[in-house]
């Protein structure tokens, strides 16, 4: 019971504080005043932020030549533009990487060590690179054989999907690779692995079983890094593929408002996943217990 209670108040902990850093993060504009700081105007605006956000059905943003909008359910669509390219991004890389690693792990050793270190070296090259670089073959393609393939930028009616879900799950892709070939490789020299071979279990099987099981549960551990690359590079891929997805629209209206209610609803669905899982998953399970 001790143990419950102590989860609760840790949990209602990183609640507010992460309410309360969103808060100061978005009043920041404010703390200077031609490059002096201001705390004054500072801690008065991040008061009228609260007071603000007691009436959400009331937020307004402001379009520019004293038009006014309000927040929701404006920002919902861009939102939904953002998630299905973040998920779209995710679902591909875990893919990807699954079959990578799992071709890879057959190998020699001094094999896998070539390909981690080829892996290393991609993902070192900056992801603006890629995207201008899939845009360019694109376009390469359509100039040569005057069908477009894909759609490299959104425009009107016509969205580019395929190619930004593409360059945004480059560098996860290599991320993930990485993380399940040093897995798997891992969850072959437990015991376990050998009694199912001694029992008859094909090695295929056993791989897709058992293996991959728990190296997605170890995989989790590393999941917040991966969901920072994916969050740090939103803002590029959007920009570049012309897509109106909520980071285009925190920084196209730059106001305190906006700018915490966008990273709100980015961040608590990601923040409350991850206390489900501390929470709810057994502790076993957690371990990669097979």
């Amino acid at each position: 019971m001790l143990q419950i209670v102590r989860k609760l108040v840790l949990f209602s902990w990183k609640m507010m504080s992460s309410f309360l850093a969103i808060i100061c993060i978005s009043c920041i504009p404010y703390l200077f005043d031609h490059f002096r700081p201001d705390f004054n105007q500072y801690v008065r605006k991040i008061v009228e932020l609260l007071s603000a956000l007691t009436s959400l059905q009331d937020l307004e943003f402001s379009t520019g030549r004293n038009v006014f909008r309000p927040i929701f359910p404006t920002i919902l669509p861009p939102l939904r533009e953002s998630l299905v390219l973040v998920g779209g991004s995710l679902v591909v890389s875990m893919l990807i990487s699954i079959v990578i690693a799992f071709a890879i792990v057959n190998l020699k050793s001094n094999r896998i060590r070539v390909f981690q270190e080829i892996f290393t070296y991609i993902q070192a090259v900056p992801d603006i690179f890629y995207i201008i670089l899939l845009q360019i073959f694109i376009v390469w393609l359509y100039q040569k054989t005057n069908i477009q393939f894909l759609n490299f930028a959104s425009f009107g009616e016509e969205q580019a999907i395929f190619l930004p879900i593409l360059s945004l799950s480059i560098t996860p892709t290599m991320i993930m690779t990485k993380l399940f070939i040093s897995q798997i490789l891992e969850e072959l020299t437990k015991s376990y692995t050998n009694l199912a071979l001694a029992k008859g279990l094909s090695f295929r099987r056993m791989i897709f079983v058992h293996v991959l099981r728990n190296t997605i549960y170890s995989l989790f551990h590393y999941s917040k890094t991966i969901i920072l690359f994916f969050l740090t590079n939103l803002l590029i891929v959007e920009y570049l593929f012309n897509i109106p997805g909520i980071m285009s629209f925190i920084l196209q209206y730059p106001y305190p408002e906006v700018f915490f209610i966008g990273i709100m609803l980015i961040y608590y669905p990601i923040f409350l996943l991850f206390q489900c899982y501390e929470l709810f998953v057994p502790k076993v399970i957690k371990e990669g217990g097979a």
